[in-house]
């Protein structure tokens, strides 16, 4: 049964029906505080962006194949950062020309962060979804065996990486690059799609194995699409950082039937995961519009100096 993680790792149009203003997404180059930025080539070449963000984020992680195991994770997790917060907004001026930090991680959405607690929650709540469908189907199985060195401590520094610096150059600089091209839910596509072909594993074993290759990334790209959802509705990266993190570190716990019928554990695994996937792209929706209706009845009414 494949490995369904997505730091490796429904409908489509459900998860992509942010109200989400693309011109705002297309705006020129002017900082949060007004002033001109400076343009960069790769900020006037959005095209040529897209791998000069990607490339060197993917080749750093040569660093985890050094000698050792978590020193080389966690300088793969130092080097990601340097480029993803000094490199990109200073060198290459990205995504919308040379900024400061801050208006630079207000442009990928790092920032704000706000409401922290309800974010935090929802990414948890994602990942309970998603690890919960995972259980159910392995329970299913009637293989399935809770093995805690699945989750030994070097996939809770890995995970750092892939949860913190894979939105970010994801679902913050490549789609807001992407923006610039096409309209939102085109760029919201591309990107998931991007995404979900770099985790893409080359399986042996013939057309079987390719197949089930071919639906292991399918079901990446469909976590991907949920992602995009959250950090788009919440208007931050921090549900889909914690999510993200939460869900490959325990995936490996949930997903654990040695002896199981492939074939079987396979069908019940994207069953239950994809309708999860589902429930979490609603809830994502009822949650933020719920607080965002709660926040205008409690405004008050404008005055009207006529009743007096």
């Amino acid at each position: 049964m494949r490995r369904v993680d997505a730091g490796r790792g429904s409908r489509a149009p459900s998860c992509l029906r942010a109200k989400t203003d693309t011109r705002d997404m297309r705006r020129t180059f002017v900082t949060h505080a007004g002033q001109p930025d400076q343009g960069s080539w790769f900020a006037d070449h959005p095209r040529a962006a897209i791998p000069a963000t990607l490339l060197p984020f993917l080749l750093l992680g040569a660093l985890e194949l050094l000698p050792g195991t978590v020193v080389p994770a966690l300088l793969y997790f130092a080097a990601a950062g340097v480029w993803a917060l000094y490199v990109t907004p200073k060198l290459l001026g990205l995504p919308h020309g040379r900024k400061s930090l801050r208006a630079y991680c207000l442009d990928i959405r790092l920032l704000p962060m706000a409401p922290v607690g309800r974010n935090i929650l929802l990414g948890l709540a994602m990942a309970a979804l998603t690890l919960s469908g995972i259980l159910l189907a392995s329970l299913l199985t009637n293989h399935f065996v809770l093995d805690w060195s699945t989750v030994p401590g070097l996939r809770w520094v890995k995970g750092l990486t892939r949860g913190i610096w894979e939105e970010v150059y994801f679902r913050g600089i490549i789609l807001v690059v992407l923006t610039r091209l096409y309209a939102l839910r085109k760029a919201v596509l591309w990107t998931t799609a991007i995404f979900a072909l770099v985790h893409f594993n080359p399986a042996e074993g013939g057309l079987a194995a390719s197949l089930a290759a071919g639906v292991d990334v399918l079901s990446i790209f469909f976590i991907g699409l949920l992602f995009a959802y959250l950090v788009l509705k919440t208007g931050s990266l921090l549900p889909a950082i914690v999510f993200h993190y939460t869900h490959d570190v325990f995936v490996n716990l949930v997903q654990n039937v040695p002896g199981a019928d492939a074939t079987t554990a396979s069908v019940l695994l994207y069953s239950f995961l994809w309708t999860a996937l589902a429930i979490g792209a609603w809830l994502t929706k009822y949650t933020v519009e719920r607080r965002l209706g709660q926040n205008r009845s409690a405004e008050p009414l404008p005055r009207d100096d006529s009743l007096d």
